[in-house]
């Protein structure tokens, strides 16, 4: 790296290009206006300061804010920690040269007021800069006066649709442009400094024994952080932050400072924008945080600009469940287990961070540059997609007890949420997988693999029922999963580890899995994937059909909550139900038909048609269908996600399920009653609402919006040609979501007056089926008979 001066330095180090529809919000500054918790878990919630993780797919992630600090901590795989560390921070001294005994004009760039280290610069005004997130970078902007020269930093992870490499990496860049804006030579020095929360663990005492060394190699200087001696498995390996030695860039150290209480460091730093290569490796005592810190200094002209390459990185190779079982994260295929290569980890960023770049533009740039689609659109599709790194995400590469496999894909789990810690709940990823596959469809099928050997595990352990206090049996065989396990249990072993209520009669999880199956066996092309699971399915379809007690051809609710609206009971048939249990019949019948089964393709026709008729018949009622054909509160109301199934239908090609002049009115009047007329079109689609205007308030689920069944129902709607009645009900929940203090924690559910619930939630991801329809959904397979309204 050369600096240079104009003309020439607006082409060596142009600002880095910030895209315009990048979500936005001042530095450190609160949103009035957000909604209340409503905590359904022991996790309080973290607030409104999150902003894009750093870190790849399965690697664990670290959280910075739009403060400037780091507080979300998801090292630990599957375990949430918030707690802002005063030490990992970036710093910045401005020095003029020519002024005598002239100490910098220098601070810390947070708008966080710690107690901790109280000689540092905590100065830094709130809103004194601008952060910009369009994950997976984010952008914070410094302008004079705030700071007497300019600064740009763009944040960047290597999470890139397609790549089962790079994107699974536990790095981190930022790279910072400076310009000098003023008549005068300046020195510029920026420090990243680092807490060594190894062995100082977010919320734990802090252990004596971790400690730091400095290692120079390569073109890349790096302070390393090693844990000490009874650190938990998660915590054993080795961090990492290091600075590029660019040129025209100077790089120090100081490898040891107290994090609680220090002064010497800032003083160093302040005094010339540089650090003293201070080599200091004694461990920590008990109750001591220590830190460490790497810099990289300019020498600037007046308009010259430069850039200083920071990178983050952390070789912690193995995940350790509840249970004891441990695993070894994907990256390690490609790095190994060592647990001591966060360098050569960060070198590797440094040498890459220009590809990465070209790469994410080149995804982005077809969304993002076309004027037709709504800001907020363009805007909230990929910061959603911060779920992916930051939701307690697992990527295996194998038992950490076991050699390595030879090939595959590995395991791969997202949390429900981290209120709800049950990996790949199946109601709610059926919708949320739409990202994954649009992304990374290996994934997505492994995902789906998982379940269906979840679906032959039998586990007569007896749990006891929250909602009711009842015992069950944890887990009957040949029933399709909730979820696949918990991070405090033995996930992808011992599935089911949710139990408010008893899953294993579920009317819709054994077809959202179908459907599942179904559509990515459409989208991937993988026709073996059927003959794998086609046994399976048959027997949760006849699981099913044993359900309909009346012979009419449709599963039965009981009154109690029985599907993914666990706290909303259903009575007798559902239209949410039915239109799931009539779409994977008809899933089922294309599977038969590919591997040959024709007597169970007939029998899946004849289940079919004998519901369809039923559905037709108990649940219409002039402009929509009803929610259960029951006498239940809920009975006549008006429920958005009512035709999950024909939405899903859709999706896999299926054609039709019912009247299609009734599956439009039904769309026109969800839009009028749950959208309009509950919030103007402005919070979205709430899930129940009555037929004189008034909101179901039956149960706390009826009165809530769903952001992703909104966006699920908007996709549903722009499939069928409802394009303006799309938009409207999708904008309205990603406006509450990225305009009311819930960015990067996305809600399940708020109601009307914005309470919240269930931050940091899968289903949003849904907002992925909204392209998939964009793009255009063959709904092919035809009408299944005649239209209703004509016989």
């Amino acid at each position: 790296m050369t600096t240079t001066s104009e003309p020439e330095a607006g082409r060596a180090h142009a600002w880095p290009a910030i895209p315009g529809v990048a979500w936005r919000r001042p530095i450190g500054l609160p949103c009035p206006d957000v909604g209340h918790p409503r905590v359904s878990g022991p996790l309080l919630d973290d607030g409104e300061w999150a902003g894009v993780p750093l870190g790849g797919l399965g690697a664990g992630s670290i959280g910075p804010t739009f403060r400037g600090d780091i507080a979300r901590w998801h090292l630990d795989v599957g375990r949430h920690r918030f707690e802002p560390v005063a030490a990992c921070a970036f710093s910045v001294a401005v020095v003029d040269p020519a002024m005598p005994e002239a100490r910098a004009v220098a601070t810390v760039l947070s708008a966080l007021r710690p107690a901790a280290l109280p000689a540092w610069g905590w100065n830094l005004a709130t809103g004194a800069g601008m952060y910009h997130a369009l994950f997976p970078r984010a952008w914070t902007t410094f302008e004079p006066p705030a700071l007497p020269v300019r600064l740009v930093s763009e944040q960047l992870s290597p999470v890139i649709p397609g790549d089962y490499e790079d994107a699974s990496l536990p790095v981190g860049l930022v790279s910072w442009t400076i310009e000098n804006p003023t008549d005068r030579s300046l020195v510029v020095g920026l420090m990243l400094s680092w807490q060594n929360v190894l062995a100082a663990r977010p919320g734990e005492p802090a252990a004596g024994g971790g400690w730091q060394d400095a290692v120079r190699r390569d073109g890349v200087l790096a302070v390393r952080f090693h844990p000490d001696a009874a650190a938990p498995t998660w915590a054993r390996g080795e961090m990492a932050v290091a600075v590029a030695a660019d040129s025209g860039v100077e790089t120090s150290h100081r490898t040891r400072f107290d994090a609680g209480d220090d002064a010497e460091t800032w003083a160093d730093f302040v005094s010339d924008g540089r650090l003293d290569d201070t080599d200091d490796q004694r461990p920590s005592l008990d109750g001591q945080a220590v830190g460490g810190a790497v810099a990289g200094t300019v020498h600037l002209e007046p308009g010259e600009r430069a850039q200083i390459r920071f990178a983050i990185a952390w070789d912690l190779p193995i995940v350790e469940f509840g249970a004891g079982r441990r695993w070894r994260k994907r990256y390690t295929r490609f790095w190994g287990s060592g647990g001591d290569r966060a360098v050569d980890l960060a070198t590797h960023a440094f040498a890459s961070l220009d590809r990465w770049r070209a790469a994410i533009e080149s995804w982005q740039s077809a969304i993002v540059e076309d004027g037709s689609l709504p800001d907020w659109y363009r805007s909230a599709l990929f910061n959603e997609l911060y779920f992916l790194v930051d939701g307690g995400t697992f990527w295996d590469d194998g038992d950490a007890a076991e050699p390595p496999p030879s090939d595959g894909i590995g395991r791969f789990g997202l949390l429900e949420c981290l209120d709800y810690p049950f990996y790949n709940t199946v109601d709610v990823n059926a919708s949320a997988s739409a990202a994954l596959l649009a992304l990374w469809p290996a994934l997505e099928l492994s995902v789906v693999r998982d379940v269906g050997r979840a679906i032959d595990v039998d586990d007569p352990t007896g749990v006891e029922i929250v909602a009711t206090g009842a015992r069950a049996v944890r887990k009957v065989g040949g029933t399709a999963p909730h979820d696949v396990g918990g991070p405090a249990d033995d996930p992808f072993v011992r599935p089911n580890w949710y139990r408010f209520q008893d899953v294993n009669a579920w009317k819709d999880l054994g077809p959202k899995w179908i459907l599942q199956v179904w559509r990515d066996v459409r989208a991937t092309g993988d026709l073996p994937l059927v003959r794998e699971q086609w046994s399976r399915v048959v027997g949760v379809l006849d699981r099913l059909a044993a359900l309909d007690r009346d012979g009419d051809g449709l599963p039965e609710h009981d009154g109690t909550p029985d599907q993914t609206y666990d706290t909303w009971p259903m009575r007798g048939p559902s239209a949410y139900g039915g239109s799931l249990w009539l779409a994977a019949l008809r899933a089922a019948e294309e599977m038969a038909g590919v591997i040959g089964d024709t007597a169970a393709g007939a029998l899946c026709r004849q289940r079919y048609e004998r519901g369809r008729r039923s559905f037709e018949r108990r649940l219409w009622r002039g402009d929509t269908y009803a929610f259960d054909d029951g006498d239940g509160p809920s009975s006549d109301s008006i429920m958005a996600d009512q035709l999950a199934g024909q939405w899903y239908a859709d999706v896999c090609g299926l054609g039709d399920l019912l009247d299609p002049v009734r599956i439009e009115r039904t769309l026109r009047m969800i839009h009028a009653r749950n959208v309009i007329a509950f919030g103007g079109g402005l919070l979205g689609a709430v899930n129940g609402m009555r037929r004189d205007g008034s909101i179901d308030d039956s149960s706390e689920q009826s009165a809530e919006v769903w952001v992703g069944t909104t966006y699920a129902l908007a996709a549903f709607m722009l499939g069928r040609g409802l394009d303006a009645e799309a938009w409207e009900t999708a904008a309205g929940a990603a406006r509450v979501t990225w305009e009311h203090g819930l960015w990067f924690r996305t809600p399940e559910a708020y109601d009307r007056d914005l309470n919240f619930r269930a931050t940091v939630y899968l289903r949003p991801l849904a907002i992925w089926a909204i392209e998939a329809a964009r793009r255009g959904v063959a709904r092919s397979g035809g009408p299944p008979g005649p239209t209703t309204e004509s016989q």
